[in-house]
């Protein structure tokens, strides 16, 4: 491990010698476990990538501190060893040039997202045709959109409280945003956040039936999909998909939330 800082409040910039055949598909992920505390946490946590520098060899997740796992991992000091696997999952397809985008990043659901824009903008995507949504409960939180800012692209941010920009959750800055003129059957929804979030930002990709494409944040024991802790229903079937082998993204109308 060559680094993890606090950021501020419970937010931590982790950053892992990790260098890969490829660059990391957006919206896949990575399992950790710290060793320091021997056989605590049993099991690894599942973070998405944030970022990735190919000269260096280093790849970057951005977390927060929520539970037992991440408090642990947040302790861990350069120099330690950690427990890796990955990239895992099944990530977000690049778009097709003409495409508008909107992308929605709701707290630490960011870093998905944000790799997604950087690899569009990689691929020669012309930055004028992405919007980025950033939402947070309130204006703390906003470190985790600095990256996000450096893109250069259209990028708006919502509070709960209205400590900063638009007043409200970021799934009413998207219906606000939606209605400056977006043409339903050019435009391409990607979002990331807290299962309300999603399911709110697909009621509004429904309405007014435009591509959406979410990418769930769940707890994933194994990360492999084997012990089927992950599952999300699918979309009118007493079937499921496995978030952590079939997804971590999903079209919006194949599941449930």
């Amino acid at each position: 491990m060559v680094e993890n800082r606090a950021l501020g409040g419970d937010d931590y910039l982790l950053k892992i010698e990790l260098a890969l055949k490829s660059y990391p598909v957006p919206g896949t992920f990575l399992h950790i476990k710290p060793t320091r505390e021997g056989s605590d946490p049993l099991l690894r946590r599942a973070f998405s990538i944030y970022d990735y520098d190919e000269h260096e060899g280093v790849i970057e997740v951005l977390y927060k501190v929520f539970g037992r796992g991440s408090y642990i991992l947040s302790r861990v000091r350069a120099g330690e060893l950690l427990d890796v696997l990955g990239p895992l999952g099944t990530g977000f397809e690049i778009p097709k040039l003409d495409r508008q985008l909107i992308m929605v990043g709701g707290g630490v659901g960011i870093p998905p997202i944000y790799l997604l824009a950087k690899c569009c903008l990689r691929e020669k995507f012309p930055a004028e045709r992405i919007t980025f949504l950033c939402g947070f409960a309130d204006k703390t939180d906003l470190v985790l959109a600095e990256r996000v800012k450096k893109l250069n692209l259209r990028t708006e941010f919502s509070t709960d409280d209205g400590s900063f920009g638009y007043h409200g959750y970021v799934s009413e800055l998207l219906r606000v945003t939606l209605e400056a003129g977006f043409d339903a059957t050019k435009t391409n929804i990607y979002a990331c956040g807290p299962e309300g979030m999603l399911a709110a930002i697909k009621r509004v990709a429904q309405e007014r039936e435009i591509r959406c494409y979410l990418s769930l944040e769940s707890i994933m024991p194994c990360g492999v999909g084997t012990c089927l802790g992950c599952v999300v229903k699918k979309t009118g079937e007493e079937r499921y998909h496995r978030v952590c082998r079939e997804g971590p993204v999903f079209d919006a109308n194949e599941v449930e939330l």
